[in-house]
């Protein structure tokens, strides 16, 4: 099932065969014609919320719930609900938001792919870097924290930050979590992930460092795309699902989570050491090689010989995977210097 937020009042929905279904209006539907009640609309506030987070908390529930509704649905001659109200809509004539709702947090892994840290090694002039990068994928996991109020969505535009000349594109799979949890077993791990889904983690790439200035590389407005829906209980493995990104057609990156130092697993039980990790969080996964910075020679100067893979206003981005669909975004505004 593909599990969306669609429209003005950002309503749960599920994505099937081009189109969005209200999950919870259908679900009332289904309450009054299946199993007629007085209180159809308060059993369906609780079973299948209309809000992404209660849904979500309410887990294996509130998805058997949907399917009853779309199963009704697929039986009913009108797609209309109890009070004339519309219940399926086109894809393209609906706006679909992140499948993130704050307080929701996006922990993003941080240097958890060989080839790409390999390629920025590779590619990097100073001893100093390469150290810090040797450093970076040694030893356990390293994350930092995206800031969920200021997500983009598929289809959203990007305006390109004022402070940078040096923005790129990072391409991630990321597993949402389901159920709270705190000191989560690797083994156990499983049974906390919900679902998944696409991030493209926008960064940004001047004077980079690795200390306490990097979440500023990190978050801005809309840096991190996510969506366009949340894939559930599909039967994915989470370390293989493969992920591309594409600037303007051409294919930069392709990669698979199975390359991933340390799996959603091993991320999960980290992350939940001391601290609780609650339904609708996050965990991107971090990203394979073919990044700008990754695929640009860095000069002594701590600049780049050539800068041309870096993103310019009205490159369009495209990160996918056959697994799990794609996210689309337009980079705005005016490059400084350029």
């Amino acid at each position: 099932m593909k599990i969306a937020v669609f429209g003005p009042h950002r309503r749960v929905g599920a994505v099937v065969d081009g189109t969005v279904v209200d999950l919870h209006a259908a679900y009332i539907a289904y309450l009054t014609e299946k199993e007629p009640s007085p209180r159809a609309s308060a059993r369906a506030d609780h079973e299948v919320p209309s809000d992404l987070n209660s849904f979500i908390e309410q887990g294996d529930s509130a998805l058997a719930g949907a399917r009853a509704a779309l199963d009704h649905l697929a039986e009913r001659p009108d797609t209309r609900g109890v009070d004339g109200e519309q219940l399926v809509f086109d894809l393209g004539e609906v706006t679909l938001h992140a499948p993130i709702e704050s307080p929701s947090r996006i922990f993003a892994a941080l240097a958890n792919f060989a080839d790409h840290m390999q390629a920025a090694a590779n590619n990097t002039s100073s001893g100093t870097d390469k150290a810090t990068l040797d450093r970076l994928v040694s030893g356990g996991p390293k994350y930092f924290i995206k800031d969920p109020r200021v997500v983009s969505a598929d289809g959203d535009d990007l305006s390109y930050p004022a402070r940078t000349d040096l923005l790129d594109y990072e391409a991630e799979v990321a597993v949402v979590l389901g159920r709270r949890g705190k000191d989560i077993a690797a083994a156990d791990f499983d049974r906390y992930i919900y679902g998944y889904t696409l991030v493209n983690d926008w960064s940004i790439r001047d004077n980079i460092s690795f200390g306490p200035d990097f979440q500023y590389s990190k978050n801005f407005d809309g840096a991190a795309s996510v969506g366009p829906w949340i894939v559930v209980d599909e039967g994915l493995d989470a370390q293989d699902i493969p992920v591309e990104a594409r600037v303007n057609g051409e294919v930069r990156q392709s990669g698979s989570t199975k390359s991933m130092i340390h799996s959603f697993a091993a991320l999960g039980e980290y992350l939940s050491r001391d601290s609780t990790l609650f339904p609708g969080d996050l965990i991107s996964g971090g990203t394979p090689k073919g990044t700008a910075v990754d695929s640009s020679t860095k000069n002594a100067d701590g600049g780049f010989d050539d800068d041309s893979k870096f993103l310019n206003p009205g490159d369009v981005v495209e990160i996918s995977s056959t697994a799990l669909g794609s996210i689309t975004n337009t980079v705005t505004g005016t490059r400084k210097g350029h």
